[in-house]
């Protein structure tokens, strides 16, 4: 496929800029450049290694992804995956205590009574002994944190000059990242190995308390969590997609760490994980090095997909809710996802609609009718690895009602499924091409991209087959792909009103 004089020259600046030599006006595409830079490797035990050599500076973008997240727990576990994933930052028995022989006595003493404490909370609130054990539960953690040191992997990679460590957890995957100069290989290889080998998950019960926070920050006092929350949970009647990544309230505060224990046993598994390292390195000793220390993982057997499938929708599903916040609202449509070819179509759709300030949505709704405050498309939500949505988030202008603002964008979607032209879609082509191509600055977001690519589609060619995929999409696929999906049988509606009795 000829390329565009845009494609071109910033693709000559991307690539310069990373070590890779061309000649000026040279027709290489993104497909080639990634695809012959990604090394990809397997260890017995079953875990995929990804390694691209890189750029001129000695540093390296490492991120661990796992596909697990919270689509994959039970009701009684919903809200494992983000626990997990803030107990794995805990240390080892070697990492993070100062004496643990005497500490794993203590947590020995904290675990059983703290699931005491959650079983009578669960099955008897009004125990008249649980303020006396919620008394020596806070007597042994300020005992037990004597023997901790607190941050323990922050305060090493602080050390040897490592940027960005961080972790997240989504409704498909866990992953953990940071950025650490090249020489500090082994030591990331060491201590992210011995972490998934001997977890300590020490302070449980204190970080438990801190979820709760979060979540209340989040969810029940933040207008848009508390919004996307019932959204989802009326969009997927069965599907765990319902389910908010953070847990319910009632699932934080009674989840047993017998049931973290056993989540992290059945789901950090080799065959579930994605190593990769991009940045200046030799990519035959990085493998080396991960090899050294991951290869011992033990395999464990794969636990399989979720078997829950989300029934087909009969009839528009409509929810409102109460808010002190400015009103708001959700409109999604059922869509497919990776590989089917639709994913592809809603993307260019996506793009069409809400992307600068010619889009469809923003240009009629704000700017000419003003009857939004603002207005956001999202394809793909909630998660990728199973059917998702197809959605529209928009906030009223003042005065304006959210119904008026949803019979706008139902005319602003009418209109653009007649008028969508080549014009558009190559507007829309350009700007996704000069977005992938920048993204090549970036050592960090390529790995992201990798690890997320290989964790949720089990293929990291998707990264680099997306352009060819998005350039294919023709006006008549728009057409017949909005025709099949965004009808109101296919359709969920989520309205925040405000409690104050403003924007009814």
């Amino acid at each position: 496929m000829r390329k565009s004089s845009l494609f071109i020259a910033v693709l000559f600046i991307a690539v310069s800029y990373c070590g890779h030599v061309l000649l000026a006006g040279e027709n290489i595409s993104l497909k080639d450049y990634i695809e012959n830079k990604v090394v990809e490797k397997k260890l017995d035990n079953g875990i995929t290694v990804l390694l691209m050599n890189r750029g001129f500076a000695p540093t390296l973008a490492m991120n661990i992804s796992f596909r697990v997240g919270s689509v994959d727990e039970e009701y009684s576990t919903i809200g494992a995956a983000h626990i997990l994933e803030h107990m794995l930052f805990k240390g080892t028995d070697k990492l993070g205590t100062k004496d643990f022989k005497k500490e794993s006595e203590i947590l020995n003493k904290i675990e059983a009574l703290g699931e005491t404490i959650t079983r009578l909370k669960l099955e008897d609130k009004g125990n008249s002994r649980l303020p006396e054990l919620e008394k020596e539960l806070k007597e042994l953690q300020k005992e037990h944190s004597a023997y901790t040191t607190g941050s323990p992997y922050s305060r090493i990679y602080s050390e040897n000059g490592g940027v960005g460590f961080n972790a997240g957890t989504s409704r498909d995957t866990t992953g953990y990242y940071i950025q650490l100069p090249s020489d500090k290989l082994e030591l990331w290889a060491k201590l992210e190995s011995e972490k998934l080998k001997k977890p300590v998950f020490r302070e449980y019960y204190r970080e438990r308390d801190n979820i709760m926070e979060e979540r209340l920050m989040r969810y029940d006092s933040n207008a848009s969590g508390f919004l996307y929350e019932k959204f989802f949970a009326a969009a997927f009647i069965a599907h765990p997609y319902r389910h908010p990544t953070i847990g319910w309230k009632s699932n934080i505060e009674n989840m047993s760490l017998k049931d973290i224990r056993k989540f992290f046993g059945k789901y950090y598994i080799p065959s579930r994980m994605t190593i990769v390292v991009v940045g200046r390195q030799d990519v035959n000793r990085t493998f080396d090095i991960i090899k050294k220390h991951f290869g011992t993982l033990e395999y464990r057997p794969e636990p399989g997909e979720v078997k829950t499938i989300e029934p087909g929708q009969d009839g528009e599903r409509r929810v409102e809710v109460n808010f002190r916040s400015r009103p708001s609202l959700i409109i999604g449509w059922k869509k497919p996802t990776y590989p089917k070819r639709e994913d592809y179509i809603f993307d260019v759709m996506s793009s069409s609609l809400s992307e600068g300030r010619t889009s469809y949505l923003y240009r009629t709704l704000v700017l000419e009718k003003k009857v939004a405050a603002g207005v956001d498309v999202w394809s793909g939500g909630p998660g990728a690895r199973y059917e998702n949505l197809f959605m529209i988030i928009a906030r009223p202008a003042e005065g304006v009602t959210p119904e008026r603002l949803e019979s706008e964008i139902y005319k602003v979607l009418d209109e653009f499924r007649k008028t969508v032209s080549e014009e558009t879609l190559q507007k829309v082509k350009n700007m996704t091409e000069s977005s992938y191509i920048f993204m090549l600055d970036s050592n960090e977001r390529i790995a992201s991209n990798l690890a997320y690519y290989q964790s949720v589609f089990r293929n990291w060619r998707y990264m680099s087959t997306y352009l060819d995929n998005i350039k294919d999409v023709t006006i008549d696929d728009i057409r017949k792909t909005y025709d099949r999906y965004i009808v109101p049988s296919n359709r969920t509606v989520a309205i925040l009103r405000d409690s104050r009795g403003e924007g009814k």
